[in-house]
């Protein structure tokens, strides 16, 4: 399982860049429906099954009290109560009674698919009860057992595997609000995309995607990953085991040396590093037309997944948990900021950054703090001006230091 982040600026390109993925899950996951008729008459002969033997076990009981004999125990095939579950691979409703009746369902595992994550997390600890759903997300990205419990149900649910991933976006702005006080290791389960804006590509220049030959690595993976009773396994050959033990004990050290959350982010980089060495040579084998899926991952994609871990995905988590550090002074501040490149003066007022670069979100009192803050940075510098030629009380002005605009 993976949680997976695009953090962006609004209209940054985030839910095109999604959506053009959800279409390609969403023909495999129509394919697997094709499927469903066959096993709803499955399931509608068990449910049959059930019934019969619920009544062949009354009728017994009828005849052992009749009798004064012991009454039998109910038969564990008269348990079956579920109703049928279509096939399903995204999921929109993040509420965990109705995720859980999916992955019953469906235990190869899901994904929920938001388009902004931000409610969601703060929601996660919605009932009124106290109660919260983030242990049971904590124990989905391991695929570990989980229990649900709710007042809607007569008995818990208990699912021995609970797969599922999350796919979404997150607007910088809110990071600090999503994982303030996150302790609880969730930001350190996602891998972070928070890619830099592109230059503008005139729209005659732009190449169709080719969204097929995509389709067709993923159809063969999802033909070669098997049930949830028989699923392909991967395996480390020696060489790569070897391999990743030593960036094992190297990781170890740098988490030892980290703080906060970039601390529990490293805990997971060991098991986020094996998920990613597995789906590296599957995508690899997908595109060599060859029928039988390997089972053995060898030393070259555990080279690549570290490398990919470590050479972007590590540095992309650092500004993230920098970013969640943050406050709106912060937020001001860099608002600022991007107003003085754009404007590119060489003197401003307090006045200037009040009114036009802030405006007026914030009194006098908040925008000389701001000024100090500036100032501490390297944006700013104070320069006072005496008006007129007599003389006269001197104006305060701040030198803006052109290297912002390097």
């Amino acid at each position: 399982m993976l949680f997976r982040s695009l953090v962006g600026s609004p209209s940054s390109g985030k839910s095109p860049a999604l959506a053009s993925v959800r279409q390609l899950v969403g023909e495999i996951e129509r394919q697997r429906r094709d499927g469903d008729p066959q096993r709803r008459a499955e399931h509608a002969s068990r449910l049959e099954e059930t019934k019969l033997a619920e009544e062949r076990w009354q009728r017994i009981c009828t005849q052992a009290a009749d009798a004064g004999d012991p009454l039998p125990p109910r038969p564990v095939l008269a348990e079956l109560e579920e109703s049928f579950v279509p096939s399903q691979i995204v999921v929109a409703d993040a509420t965990m009674e109705a995720l859980a009746d999916v992955v019953q369902g469906n235990p190869r595992g899901v994904v929920l698919w938001r388009d902004e994550l931000t409610a969601w997390l703060a929601n996660l600890g919605r009932y009124a009860s106290g109660g919260s759903d983030r242990a049971h997300w904590l124990e989905a990205w391991s695929a570990a057992g989980v229990t649900v419990n709710r007042r809607s149900r007569k008995a818990p649910m208990h699912l021995p595997h609970f797969p599922v991933s999350v796919v979404g976006s997150i607007q910088p702005d809110r990071l600090a609000e999503v994982f303030q006080g996150g302790d609880d290791g969730m930001a350190a389960r996602f891998l972070y995309a928070w890619p830099e804006p592109p230059k503008y590509r005139s729209i005659l220049e732009r190449q169709v995607a080719r969204d097929d030959e995509a389709l067709d690595l993923l159809q063969h993976i999802d033909r070669a990953a098997g049930s949830a009773d028989r699923p392909l396994v991967l395996a480390f050959d020696h060489h790569a085991a070897t391999f990743f033990d030593g960036f094992c004990e190297r990781l170890h050290e740098d988490a030892q040396l980290a703080e906060g959350l970039e601390a529990g982010w490293l805990g997971k980089g060991r098991g986020t590093v094996a998920r990613l060495a597995g789906l590296l040579a599957l995508l690899a084998w997908s595109g060599t037309g060859q029928l039988e899926p390997p089972t053995i991952v060898d030393e070259t994609y555990v080279r690549q997944a570290i490398e990919l871990w470590s050479g972007y995905f590590r540095p992309q988590a650092r500004a993230v948990f920098t970013q969640c550090g943050r406050t709106d002074r912060d937020r001001l501040a860099r608002r600022a900021v991007k107003w003085l490149r754009a404007q590119a003066f060489q003197l401003v007022s307090r006045e200037d950054l009040r009114r036009d670069a802030l405006g007026q979100a914030i009194d006098a009192g908040e925008t000389d703090r701001l000024i100090a803050r500036l100032e501490q940075a390297g944006v700013l510098r104070l320069h006072v001006v005496r008006q007129g030629a007599k003389g006269g009380r001197s104006a305060r002005r701040w030198q803006v230091n052109p290297a912002i605009n390097d």
